[in-house]
């Protein structure tokens, strides 16, 4: 039996004529965000298509033609920091003073703690510029960090604690 081909593997892209790169792009588990020299988006892939429908954006809501530095710019609260971050280096990235941006978020929402890794790199070849943002979520990883970092702390706890006691025992026995 054939599979039928899904709707994201044919949707037109200004950016990818050929239908094999688009394919690629959309199977991709991280969220991406193609740009040009401004900053504007000019393709995402599902995995951002997705995130941003779970994030409540309508169905065909579509982020092609939006400025990517203004929205991190945009960004208030607990977010802006990172959000400013995150735009500083996108523009190293277009303006060639780095070859790539690395940097790791918050980004929690109703349904708990999120964090991702975020990447910006420069497409090469000749042509205009174009930057490819990626982020990828790593909450398990953080949890894991944070859960690998309790556990040192318990057994630092726990090792005082049985210093004190020998200590204790030495001065006891001495007696």
């Amino acid at each position: 039996m054939m599979n039928k081909p899904s709707k994201t593997a044919t949707v037109s892209s200004p950016l990818f004529a050929d239908e094999l790169a688009l394919t690629v792009l959309n199977s991709l588990s991280a969220h991406i965000a193609i740009l040009d020299e401004n900053g504007v988006i000019l393709e995402t892939n599902q995995a951002w298509r997705n995130f941003s429908l779970k994030g409540g954006m309508p169905e065909d809501h579509d982020d092609r033609g939006t400025s990517y530095l203004e929205i991190c710019e945009a960004a208030i609260g607990d977010d802006l920091a990172d959000a400013r971050k995150a735009a500083e280096g996108v523009r190293a990235v277009i303006a060639g003073e780095m070859d790539e941006f690395l940097f790791d978020y918050p980004c929690h929402s109703e349904d708990g703690p999120h964090w991702y890794y975020m990447r910006a790199i420069r497409m090469s070849g000749d042509g205009p510029v174009r930057v490819v943002t990626s982020h990828e979520e790593i909450t398990a990883l953080k949890l894991t960090e944070e859960a690998l970092r309790e556990s040192q702390d318990d057994l630092m706890e726990q090792k005082q604690s049985l210093e004190e006691t020998n200590i204790a025992m030495k001065v006891l026995l001495k007696q």
